[in-house]
């Protein structure tokens, strides 16, 4: 949750830090440019396609699952407990019922004694595990405060992958976690994200990475952390489903639809490599992901003229905006798309982006800041809405989809993947996709006095639209604690 904003799983451990007294965010890693220079990828031929609206990704989702046969392998950082959480993990056990075997790990931030879930994994064929589980689980947020004061160090780290394998044959990757909210079925405070399917040789690199996880030290079973009655397995699952399937049939009818109408998914050849993180970031807090693709970057061939940067959240790492100097440096033009701070789902970053806008535009950026109160047709629902959109273009060819943020928590803190994609046919429908309707967006520029103004079709304004008082005096607080770092 956010201070007088949305709901956000970071929010959380933010929380922790103040809760904990902890007085200061952990340092980052002080690293060379060489480091993971000897990093070796694999690129390989692979066939993706876009996911062109919120309600389509989640009926693709619950349509691969009905099609599976074999075995089905998911990873996410958070899976609400609302009508598409209970119908997705509902599609799961009716799958495990037929024989699938269905393996899933969540990061343990949002879990806390939640009986529904080990209910669902008291199938057999079930099973889900917990990334670095906190000690405190019946207690609420203030126990959890003094585990993490004690365990900061270990604690702080969280699993941000994000994605769901279907037989090995096909894979959704993106930004979205498993909940309303990304499928665009909350009555307000719906994000804008991202996904695509891909199928191919790729995806045994994303189950390598998943056995890492699946079998690494630092997961462990939920069924040993939660326990049910032995007499009443499945049973809390089940009533929490009927519950609120009868409270939101027109949600479980909408999907269903959807389902119904899906057309074959537009798949587009490319050169595809995935990038994973280093489990070893949980012991040294090192940013392995972001030099993999960096390194990556700099060595692909191309004139390196134009990029453009989606991420919700824009904040420097321990280099500065490093990559961003270097390509303007170089000539480049540089776009970037972000929250504006009234879009922004978190209460903490807009209080830190906005010092850094005005180095960016000197830059020679071009900013284009979501709008909050925009009327996004690609979602069911548009009242009030976030940008969740975690993806860059090089060169109008290669283009990355993940689930890393440009923010230092993604670069020091988090386990992060993505996925590099060579194909110009993509990298057209990714930008038209992102940006194609620039009535989503305010542009951001400096007047001849150099104060900032905003700009969307005939509309002006010289303060950041929709961003009241009261959140500007509650940035002055955040930017007190001092914990960018932590963001």
């Amino acid at each position: 949750m956010t201070l007088m904003r949305n709901v956000h799983p970071y929010f959380p451990l933010l929380i922790l830090i103040i809760l904990s007294l902890s007085g200061c965010a952990l340092p980052q890693q002080q690293v060379s440019q060489e480091f993971e220079h000897n990093w070796d990828y694999e690129t390989v031929r692979s066939d993706v396609a876009l996911i062109k609206t919120a309600p389509e990704a989640i009926a693709r989702r619950v349509d691969l699952v009905r099609s599976a046969t074999k075995s089905i392998d998911i990873e996410y950082f958070s899976w609400d407990k609302d009508t598409t959480g209970l119908m997705l993990l509902n599609e799961l056990i009716i799958a495990a019922e037929r024989g699938v075997k269905v393996r899933i790990i969540l990061d343990d931030l949002l879990v806390f004694n939640d009986k529904w879930l080990a209910s669902a994994a008291s199938h057999h064929n079930l099973s889900i595990k917990l990334f670095n589980p906190f000690n405190a689980r019946k207690s609420g947020w203030l126990s959890r405060a003094f585990d993490f004061k004690k365990n900061q160090s270990s604690l702080d780290h969280r699993l941000h992958e994000k994605y769901i394998n279907i037989d090995g044959q096909t894979l959704v990757l993106g930004g979205r976690n498993i909940g309303d909210a990304y499928f665009s079925y909350k009555k307000k405070n719906n994000f804008f994200d991202l996904d695509v399917l891909v199928r191919g040789d790729v995806i045994s690199s994303f189950e390598a990475n998943f056995e890492e996880h699946w079998n690494g030290p630092y997961t462990s079973d939920l069924t040993h952390l939660i326990t049910v009655k032995e007499n009443q397995p499945g049973d809390t699952f089940r009533y929490l489903l009927t519950k609120n399937h009868k409270k939101n049939p027109d949600i479980v009818n909408d999907i269903e639809h959807q389902i119904a109408s899906l057309n074959k998914p537009e798949y587009v050849p490319a050169k595809v490599t995935a990038i994973f993180d280093s489990a070893k970031k949980i012991e040294d807090a090192k940013p392995y992901f972001r030099y993999r693709v960096e390194h990556f970057i700099y060595r692909y061939p191309s004139e390196k003229k134009d990029l453009f940067i989606s991420t919700p959240y824009m904040l420097p790492n321990e280099d500065g905006f490093k990559v961003v100097n270097d390509f303007i440096t170089s000539g480049a033009k540089v776009t970037l798309a972000t929250n504006s701070l009234a879009s922004n789902d978190s209460g903490f970053v807009p209080a830190y982006y906005a010092t850094h806008r005005h180095e960016l535009l000197d830059k020679g950026l071009d900013i284009y800041e979501y709008d909050t109160h925009a009327l996004h047709l690609k979602n069911t629902n548009t009242r009030q809405g976030h940008y969740h959109n975690k993806a860059f273009i090089l060169d109008h060819r290669l283009s990355y989809i993940g689930s890393s943020n440009f923010d230092p928590r993604s670069d020091f803190l988090n386990l992060e993947l993505g996925l590099l994609i060579e194909s110009e046919e993509f990298a057209i429908q990714l930008k038209d996709y992102i940006i194609g309707d620039r009535s989503l967006f305010w542009k951001v520029n400096k007047n001849n006095n150099g104060k900032l103004e905003w700009q969307r079709g005939e509309q002006k304004k010289t303060k950041d639209p929709n961003y009241s008082i009261i959140n500007k005096a509650s940035d002055k607080l955040f930017k007190a604690m001092d914990i960018e770092s932590e963001l």
